[in-house]
């Protein structure tokens, strides 16, 4: 039985570092950590668009913003960075469905808490998308308007981008029939399959306490935000870089509350292009996981920790003898 927020908080003794976190902070730091990632990523997608176009100024001038992939993927490392920051103590900062359910899946955290650390996850991620609408909202509509797009018509994906994901990127390779011939569903599949595996294999591997390279606790979230901003240089024209089904979903709700309609759920390609970015992650986070204990794990030299192995961020972040 799950545990409740009345729960009296954990006892740490000496030697025994970190207790887990409790359901109440797990909830906080999951919903507070996935908005932090959201409303700065997604909200550097948004500036670097409506900013970046002619007449986007009051007076009808050209505006010289933010723009290209390389900012924004700057951005979501600061996003990353950051909500780990703020969220690891307090729930071990997964921020991922994908991430929570390969983590309960390798023995790494419990399958009881999975359903609400996925329901704080899609909070928290509305939240984030919600809060942009609600600061750039008519900055939105000013822009499907220069360009001729009404919200919930065919097309409107090169706004509805903004906020979710789609396969192709729409406003990089397009939304036409040529665009998804040149990236079929199943190459935006494998692409999500694999940037999420390489995800988690580096994840885990930071945080196994026999690896030598392993980072102090303070710089671990910055070298995961670099490894997301890698990723997205590489993946975002097939399928925008998902990594993450709270990360299209939550933003895709707030879409379809503002009348995307059918463009943001099921999507543009009869539903495929969110399979890919949601269900995409999923797998390529337990085929990472699985393949860091399957072969890494067991080819490191030095013998495995019998007890207070750090296996969560949140335990690297306040576990004895880091520095």
């Amino acid at each position: 039985m799950a545990a409740t927020t009345s729960e009296a908080p954990p006892v740490v003794r000496a030697g025994e570092g970190e207790p887990d976190p409790t359901l109440r902070s797990g909830i906080v730091g999951e919903v507070i950590g996935t908005f932090i990632l959201v409303f700065i990523g997604c909200g550097s997608v948004v500036a670097a668009t409506v900013f970046n176009q002619k007449g986007s100024t009051i007076d009808g001038s050209a505006s010289t913003y933010i723009g290209g992939v390389a900012p924004v993927a700057v951005a979501w490392l600061v996003a990353v960075a950051l909500a780990i920051y703020v969220g690891a103590t307090l729930s071990g900062a997964h921020f991922n469905p994908a991430i929570t359910i390969a983590l309960a899946a390798t023995g790494r955290h419990p399958w009881r808490r999975v359903p609400t650390y996925l329901g704080a996850q899609l909070v928290g991620a509305f939240l984030g998308a919600a809060s942009l609408v609600l600061l750039f909202g008519s900055s939105m509509k000013s822009y499907a308007k220069t360009q001729g797009i009404s919200y919930g018509a065919p097309g409107s994906e090169k706004v509805g981008f903004m906020l979710t994901t789609y396969v192709p990127h729409p406003q990089v390779i397009g939304n036409t029939q040529a665009a998804y011939d040149q990236v079929p569903i199943w190459r935006g599949f494998a692409a999500e399959v694999l940037c999420t595996a390489i995800l988690l294999l580096v994840v885990l591997a930071l945080l196994e306490t026999r690896h030598t390279n392993a980072p102090a606790a303070w710089f671990f979230p910055l070298v995961v935000g670099v490894v997301v901003f890698a990723l997205i240089l590489i993946e975002a024209p097939l399928t925008m870089t998902s990594l993450n089904p709270a990360r299209d979903l939550g933003p895709r709700t707030m879409l379809l509350i503002m009348g995307f309609g059918h463009v943001a759920f099921p999507g543009p390609r009869h539903g495929w292009s969110m399979a890919v970015t949601t269900l995409g992650p999923i797998i390529g986070a337990l085929l990472g996981a699985t393949f860091f204990d399957l072969v890494l794990r067991r080819a490191l030299p030095y013998p495995e920790r019998e007890s207070g192995a750090v296996e969560e961020p949140g335990q690297l972040a306040g576990g004895p003898g880091r520095a």
